[in-house]
């Protein structure tokens, strides 16, 4: 059975003594008796720590509830085989150094082949985590640093941090144009009234702010670093088409129109350029269970590095 699930429907519990599951999840959700709860329990509708739970005595002092009113059925996903660059994997997290050519979640057409596919392959409690732990995402030809949460405790956590803005990701990017000094972008976006794969600045979208740093120069192009304090759909690459310097190789907000003015061999190589010059390059967080401060890092993939080559040799 596969169960929709609201924040709502999920309790920390953090206390200096035990008491019973059953007690406590009928003071959360005064609404039911503590026989209405009962049969949640012998029905399967409590999970504790991402585990049904049947036993309504149990005692706990320090777990998380997740409780389900209501069913609902939605697709299911297959683990699958496919290979993911972990950096880093503990009980609770893992770090994941994304390739290009890959999307995040199974959807209109891709219902194989994603990244959630294979993190149910790699952990089987992931089958039991909302989107299988993904709690936040990098576009399909975008590469670099994921972290994903590998059990119920973690996932909540690790959402709540990015509620908080206290998950840092910084990028590094190739845009056309010259950008000469570090500043930010302050846009609303929202999704395109006409074209629904799209995210455009407008007035009436979700706040939206992007940090940058000027790392290079070259011939009408700019290598940037970018922090992002929000974290919207598409934000980088809208936000940089938004200011007329739109990233390196993105066929969905650029065409050849922005690199009429690059030498001949730069205009040629960047015209080729299959994917978004975009790469996660740092994730910074303090780690859901110990507290500790956990900061990964990622190089420029090999062809990121080789349009760095050519635009440096052209400039």
């Amino acid at each position: 059975m596969n169960y929709k699930v609201g924040s709502k429907n999920v309790f920390f519990i953090n206390l200096k003594k035990k008491y019973r599951i059953d007690v406590i999840l009928q003071k959360k959700i005064s609404k039911y008796s503590r026989s209405k709860i009962k049969h949640f329990f012998i029905n399967g509708k409590v999970f504790l720590n991402g585990i049904v739970c049947k036993k309504p005595s149990k005692k706990i002092n320090y777990s998380i509830i997740m409780f389900i009113e209501k069913s609902y059925k939605k697709k299911i996903f297959f683990p699958e085989n496919i290979f993911l660059n972990f950096i880093y994997i503990d009980k609770y997290i893992a770090i994941i150094n994304k390739k290009n050519n890959i999307i995040m979640h199974p959807g209109n057409g891709n219902q194989t082949g994603t990244i959630l596919n294979a993190i149910l392959y790699y952990f089987k409690e992931s089958n039991n985590i909302p989107r299988a732990g993904i709690v936040h995402r990098l576009d399909k030809n975008t590469t670099g640093l994921l972290v994903i949460a590998i059990n119920l405790f973690s996932y909540y956590k690790l959402l709540k941090l990015i509620k908080k803005r206290k998950i840092v990701r910084e990028y590094e990017a190739i845009v056309i144009g010259n950008i000469f000094s570090d500043g930010y972008i302050s846009a609303p976006i929202k999704r395109h009234k006409f074209f629904k794969t799209k995210m455009c600045v407008n007035k009436h979208g979700k706040k939206a702010v992007t940090y940058y740093k000027v790392i290079n120069r070259f011939s009408n192009c700019t290598h940037l670093r970018i922090k992002l304090q929000t974290g919207r759909t598409h934000q980088i690459r809208a936000h940089f088409l938004h200011i007329n310097h739109p990233v390196v190789g993105d066929k969905k907000y650029f065409d050849n129109r922005n690199i009429h003015c690059l030498k001949k061999n730069c205009f040629d190589y960047i015209k080729k350029f299959p994917r978004q010059a975009l790469h996660s390059v740092m994730i910074k967080f303090k780690h859901p269970k110990t507290k500790k401060k956990l900061k990964f890092c990622s190089n420029l993939p090999e062809d990121i590095k080789k349009l760095v080559t050519v635009l440096k040799n052209n400039f």
